[in-house]
Formats: structure tokens, C-alpha cells, sequence
């Protein structure tokens, strides 16, 4: 195995033509122009390479997978995020690579939206929580969860989760068909581990075909995904908007305090 480091994403490359990603931007695993950047770099470059062939996704911190997207970026951040985010959704839907998400404590936003953008999830049974809190900042998801909720658990159960604001538990998860499984915790590392490196062992061009197969039949058009992004970032930048967010941000948000541990209650 080799690693390296990056500023708020850890490269771990496996025998076996697969990689771990792991998300390490504290205090709460906000997701920024600058993590959106470095995971677009590593996927795109392990979408090229013909010898890496599944990704998996994971958090440094157990407690927060992905807290959100960062609502207190400047208007240019907002703008090289949505850039980067674009790179990463065409990476992970490209036939090429497989991705899993490993889900440890909170995914909610921007953060549960990348782990929808992966090709399977998979949820420590004590830990993790989903959840799309967006509605009480004056916002709506924008990173892909209006087009893949309805898609997996059907367009009642993604209503309710958008419009409610509220989070499920893996157990709730599992039973929606928003997660492929929930796992003890004990035993998350090794199922995660020994799928990835035994996808990646088989001849990658079935593969290729049957994620092909399987996408145009279920997968959402890119298109819509990205009017998806555009718009959370025009609605982001209203007015009515930035004082949610300022009001949202003073009484504690993006901090590792109550309001984050709580957010989706």
C-alpha cells in the first residue's frame, strides 16, 4: 500500500488496483472548494489509470463523515467548489471506476450527496446518521440528492427527507434502500475492504459493461445533477439566504458544538 497527503484528503493506494479516500478536514468534515478539489484530482486520475478500478470513500473522523457543504465560502470558492463538484460527479459515474462509500457517524448535505454519488453505500449500524437538513437554512439540496432519492426509495420517503429536514439512523437507511447495508462497526472495515479488493480483482471490462448497463436504466441524467448545483449555488448567494446562513453560522454552525451534533433533529 501507498499513501500520501494532501491538505484535507488522504491517498491510500492498495495492491490490488484499489484506493481509499479519506476525508480529513476538521472540525466537522465541511466539504469545501478545497476538499471538492482534491477529490476531483484523485478520481479523475484514477478514472485514467487502467490498473485502479474501485474507490472507496471514508472519513478520518468518526464522529462526522461529512458535516455539509461549507455555507461560508466566499462567492469564487462557490464557484471553483461547483467547478470541482462537476469533475467528481462524471469521475464517479464514469463505467471505469467502481466507488463505495463508508459511512461512520454524520453524512447530512452536501456530505450524504456525495455518498448517494457513489456506487454503493455501506453504514456502521451504531454510528451513522443521514440526513438532509438543507430546508432550515433556506436552502434545498443541491448536490444530487433530488435526483437520486426519488430514484432509490421513491418519491414519498425523498420528500419526506427533503422536506422534513430530519435524519435517519442506518438502521432506517437500510430499510429505505438509501444504504446497500448496515454494519457493526466492528466488522464495517473488513466487509468494505475484502468487497472493494475482490470487485477489483475481476476482469475489469464485464465490469465496465454491466455498470453501464445498470446506470442507463437507473441513473439520473448529469444534465439534471448539474442544474441541481447551479441553482443551491444561485439560491445560496440570494439575500434572503446569506442572513439565514449568517444567523445559522452565530449561533454555532460549522462548529464541532450542539447545533452540528444536532442538526437534523
Amino acid at each position: 500500500m501507498t499513501t500520501s497527503e494532501t491538505r484535507t484528503v488522504t491517498i491510500a493506494e492498495h495492491r490490488g488496483r484499489w484506493a481509499t479516500l479519506r476525508i480529513d478536514n476538521p472540525p466537522v468534515n465541511l466539504l469545501d472548494d478545497r476538499v471538492y478539489g482534491e477529490l476531483a484530482a484523485a478520481l479523475e486520475r484514477f478514472e485514467a489509470d487502467p490498473e485502479m478500478r474501485v474507490v472507496v470513500l471514508e472519513s478520518a473522523d468518526p464522529e462526522f463523515f461529512a458535516a455539509h457543504f461549507d455555507v461560508a465560502l466566499t462567492q469564487e470558492q462557490n464557484a471553483a467548489a461547483q467547478q470541482a463538484y462537476s469533475k467528481i460527479l462524471a469521475a464517479l459515474r464514469s463505467p471505469r471506476l467502481v466507488s463505495i462509500a463508508k459511512i461512520r457517524g454524520r453524512a447530512r448535505g452536501g456530505g450524504h450527496e456525495l455518498t448517494l454519488a457513489c456506487d454503493m453505500r455501506f453504514a456502521c449500524a451504531e454510528t451513522a446518521i443521514m440526513g438532509q437538513p438543507e430546508i432550515k437554512g433556506r436552502l434545498f439540496p443541491g448536490g444530487g440528492a433530488m435526483q437520486m432519492l426519488p430514484a432509490l426509495i421513491g418519491r414519498a420517503r425523498a420528500l419526506e427527507m427533503i422536506l422534513s429536514g430530519r435524519d435517519i439512523d442506518a438502521a432506517t437507511a437500510e430499510r429505505y434502500g438509501v444504504i446497500n447495508r448496515a454494519i457493526p462497526d466492528a466488522e464495517l472495515d473488513d466487509f468494505v475492504d475484502t468487497l472493494a479488493a475482490r470487485i477489483a480483482e475481476f476482469d475489469s471490462t464485464p465490469s465496465e459493461l454491466a455498470k453501464a448497463a445498470v446506470d442507463r436504466r437507473y441513473l439520473p441524467a448529469l444534465e439534471d445533477f448539474l442544474q441541481d448545483v447551479a441553482e443551491f449555488r444561485e439560491l445560496l448567494e440570494s439575500p434572503e439566504t446569506v442572513a439565514a446562513v449568517r444567523a445559522q453560522l452565530a449561533a454555532g454552525l460549522q462548529t464541532r458544538g450542539p447545533l452540528e451534533f444536532s442538526l437534523g433533529d
